[in-house]
């Protein structure tokens, strides 16, 4: 199936019929509130007068009624988010070309979609991206998140096998071997790319160790590649050995206390390391994604909703039910039961670890190592924490990445 691209004033259209309403519906992300410039209602005006046409394709017609809604809306709620378009013919040819990259990067991943359900279901997702000045300059938030989805480094990384077949070995580190892999992450998380690591010995049964993925992107700056981390977090379906836990743990080896796992600590040496060689020195971390606080407290609202159904009288009935509907609702059950305490209640616990949780860990590696330098204080000088990544620094004597 060819990939369904989108046009400029088909997105247009779309945004201004449905994917506004979809983004202020607050259901699926918290509200945010758009403010257009008056040229914006001439744009929009002038779409309307001079509708999309495509053969085969059909998107609906933008109606008085809509831009009078906008118009209505287009001012500062001081109840949500506002996002101000400074440029709004730059901004809708931003997110014409953003919803096309994305087909191109999802295709690399073996999916596809069409713009036009990217955009409406997916796009208003990005947004928990955006950082406090993002919402002052949206096009640039935009560019930025183009460039990561067009950035093909480490695309021989993306597996294209079973893990162990076709992960890269990127060290070793205590006789183990470190394999990475680079894949693609869910609209709703933090970046769209992930590297994800596993330690093993070989013995992949019994001494096998999920180690957490890093989110990032990465795009030029000033003719300079910069990397931005926005989270180092475990897999969900991460599989655990003792064996392999003994040795991370020689990495807190003459250290008083710390709250910062020996996983993290490794994960994110090696990928310093692995940027290094490609000649990436510098590391931006975000102090804030904006939205994801309100985001995870509607998150922890829908799972208690849903475990409402689960009363103790419904599992009892549940047990009486033919086999394959039990074993079907019980496993609906357990997953319920995993992801509710994942979420319930953790907006505070998800907000710390996304941000003093993530700089710990450079605060670490840089203090304990040296290999990298914090270059500034993220809550006071900058939004961003402003990372240097300096010579390569071994962690054992059988590191070698």
């Amino acid at each position: 199936m060819a990939k369904e691209y989108v046009d400029f004033k088909e997105t247009v259209e779309l945004f201004v019929n449905t994917v506004v309403t979809e983004i202020n519906s607050g259901k699926e992300i918290p509200k945010v509130n758009f403010i257009f410039p008056e040229s914006a209602f001439k744009l929009f005006n002038y779409v309307k007068e001079n509708p999309f046409e495509k053969e085969g394709s059909w998107t609906p017609d933008i109606e008085d009624k809509d831009i009078e809604r906008l118009r209505l809306e287009n001012q500062q709620d001081t109840n949500s988010q506002t996002i101000y378009v400074n440029d709004p013919v730059r901004f809708f040819e931003l997110l014409t070309e953003l919803i096309n990259s994305w087909l191109d990067f999802k295709e690399k991943y073996y999916e596809k979609n069409s713009g036009r359900a990217v955009l409406i279901h997916q796009f208003k997702r990005l947004l928990l991206r955006m950082g406090v000045q993002d919402f002052y300059r949206p096009e640039e938030f935009l560019q930025k998140q183009i460039d990561f989805f067009k950035c093909d480094i480490w695309d021989d990384y993306i597996i294209r096998d079973w893990f162990f077949k076709s992960a890269k070995n990127v060290g070793t580190y205590e006789n183990a071997v470190i394999l990475a892999a680079k894949k693609d992450a869910q609209s709703w998380c933090e970046t769209s790319e992930k590297m994800t690591f596993v330690l093993t010995d070989g013995n992949l049964e019994n001494s096998t160790q999920t180690l957490p993925s890093i989110y990032y992107g990465i795009r030029e700056e000033n003719g300079e590649k910069i990397c931005y981390i926005y989270a180092i977090q475990n897999e969900r379906d991460k599989v655990e050995s003792k064996k392999i836990q003994r040795r991370l743990y020689k990495l807190n080896k003459g250290l008083d206390k710390t709250d910062v796992h020996p996983s993290q600590v490794l994960v994110l040496e090696t990928f310093a390391s692995m940027l290094k060689e490609i000649g990436i020195t510098k590391i931006k971390v975000p102090a804030r994604q904006v939205l994801s606080y309100s985001y995870h407290e509607l998150l922890s609202e829908e799972a208690k909703k849903t475990m409402t159904k689960w009363t103790p009288e419904y599992l009892r009935e549940i047990e009486e039910y033919p086999n394959f509907r039990r074993k079907k609702l019980l496993e609906e059950y357990e997953w319920d039961k995993v992801w509710s305490s994942h979420v319930i209640d953790k907006a505070d616990f998800i907000e710390k670890a996304k941000t003093e949780g993530l700089f710990k860990i450079f605060y670490r590696v840089s203090q304990q190592f040296g290999s990298i330098s914090v270059l500034n204080d993220p809550f006071i000088e900058d939004e961003y924490m402003n990372v240097r990544i300096n010579r390569e620094k071994v962690l054992s004597k059988s590191r070698n990445v």
